[in-house]
C-alpha cells in the first residue's frame, strides 16, 4: 500500500463514521417536527448536508473493490467475501427487524384491546421483510443500500470493463437516465423505484467514480477538481439545497430532485476536505456499520414508547438523535464485549 493509499484509507474510515452519524440524523426527523425551527433544521441538515452519506458509501465500496481488480480470480473472491460481510448480515438484520417490529405491533394492538394476528398476515410479510420486492425498500429501510451494493458487486466486472474502455463514459451515460428517473419518479413511483433502491443509478454513478479513482483513470480531472476552492464548493452546496427545498415546498418535485443530483458531488468533496487525515480512535471508526445497522431499531423503539420528547420543542430534534446514537453505540459495545462471535457475524467482521 502506497502512502497515498494509506492516507485515503485512514480518511475513509473517518468519513464512514461521519456518514453513519448522518444516516442516523436523516432518520431522526420525528423528534420536534411540531416545531417550525426543528422542521427547517431537518430540511437543511437531514435532507440537505447529510445526504452525502449513502453516495459516499457507494464511492468507498467501489474504491476498495477495485483495489483487487487486476488480480486473477478477483471477482469470485469478492463475491465470497461479500457473502460474509454483506449477505449474511443483511439476512440476519432483516430477520431480527421483522421479529422486533412484529413484537412491537402485537404489544401495541394488545394494549389498544384489538386482535393483532390479522394484521401480521400482510404487514409483516417475509417477502417484504427481506427486501425481495425489488420495487420497494426492505422493511429495515436503511438496508436498501446493502441490497443495491450487492447488485453492483455482482455486475462489477462489466462496470470495470466499461470504465477501462470509456473511462468517464459510463457515468456520462448514466446521468441522463438518472435525471429522467428523477423526473418520472413523481408520477410512477413503483416501477421506477427499482432504479432507486435495487439497481440504484445513484449507487452506480458513485460506485463507478470510486473505481475510477482507485484505478487512477481520471488523474487530470482529479487535479482540476482539487483546485476548486472549498468556499466555492460550499457555496454551490448551500445554493442547491436552498433551491431544492424551496422547489419541494412549492410542489416542483422534478426541480428538487435535479438540485439534489447536482448538490451531491460538491457536498461529498467538501465533506472529504473537512475530515482529518489522522485516524480517529479505532473503537469509533469500528462503529460505522453498527450505527448503520442498529439505529433504525432504536428509532422504531422510541416511536413505540412515545418518549416524552415534546414535538413542539426544537430540542426534541437533537435530543432524539443523541439518544439513538448513544443507545446504538452502547449496544454495539455490549455485543462486542459479551457476544464477540455473534457481533462478528452480525457486523460482517467489521
Amino acid at each position: 500500500m502506497t502512502n497515498q493509499d494509506a492516507i485515503f484509507s485512514s480518511k475513509a474510515r473517518n468519513m464512514s463514521v461521519l456518514a453513519a452519524l448522518c444516516v442516523v440524523l436523516i432518520h431522526s426527523g420525528g423528534g420536534g417536527m411540531g416545531s417550525f425551527t426543528a422542521k427547517m433544521a431537518h430540511q437543511f441538515l437531514g435532507w440537505g448536508l447529510c445526504t452525502f452519506a449513502v453516495p459516499w458509501f457507494f464511492f468507498a465500496s467501489g474504491y476498495f473493490l477495485a483495489g483487487h481488480a487486476s488480480e486473477e480470480g478477483w471477482w469470485k473472491r469478492a463475491l465470497k467475501e461479500r457473502a460474509r460481510t454483506l449477505v449474511l448480515p443483511y439476512l440476519l438484520w432483516c430477520l431480527m427487524y421483522v421479529v422486533f417490529a412484529s413484537a412491537l405491533e402485537i404489544l401495541g394492538v394488545f394494549q389498544s384491546g384489538g386482535t393483532p394476528w390479522a394484521s401480521l398476515t400482510f404487514s409483516h410479510c417475509l417477502w417484504k421483510g427481506f427486501g425481495f420486492d425489488l420495487m420497494d425498500h426492505p422493511r429495515l429501510v436503511p438496508f436498501w443500500y446493502v441490497r443495491a451494493l450487492l447488485v453492483l458487486v455482482c455486475v462489477s466486472p462489466i462496470v470495470i470493463w466499461m470504465l477501462r474502455k470509456w473511462r468517464m463514459g459510463l457515468i456520462l451515460m448514466i446521468l441522463p437516465l438518472y435525471v429522467y428517473c428523477c423526473a418520472i419518479h413523481s408520477k410512477f413511483d413503483r416501477p421506477w423505484f427499482f432504479f432507486y433502491s435495487s439497481f440504484s443509478l445513484t449507487g452506480l454513478v458513485y460506485f463507478s467514480a470510486g473505481i475510477l479513482k482507485r484505478l487512477r483513470l481520471t488523474v487530470p480531472l482529479e487535479n482540476g477538481i482539487c483546485k476548486i476552492p472549498s468556499l466555492c464548493l460550499w457555496g454551490l452546496v448551500i445554493a442547491f439545497i436552498l433551491v431544492g427545498r424551496v422547489s419541494l415546498y412549492r410542489g416542483e418535485r422534478i426541480l428538487a430532485d435535479f438540485c439534489w443530483l447536482l448538490c451531491i458531488p460538491p457536498l461529498v468533496l467538501g465533506m472529504w476536505r473537512l475530515v482529518p487525515k489522522r485516524a480517529w480512535p479505532e473503537w469509533l471508526t469500528q462503529m460505522a456499520f453498527p450505527l448503520f445497522a442498529i439505529h433504525y431499531f432504536a428509532e422504531h423503539f422510541l416511536e413505540w414508547t412515545c418518549l416524552p420528547l415534546a414535538h413542539t420543542s426544537f430540542w426534541a430534534y437533537p435530543a432524539r438523535w443523541v439518544i439513538v446514537v448513544v443507545c446504538s453505540m452502547a449496544l454495539a459495545r455490549f455485543m462486542r464485549k459479551f457476544l464477540p462471535r455473534e457481533a462478528g457475524i452480525l457486523f460482517g467482521g467489521r
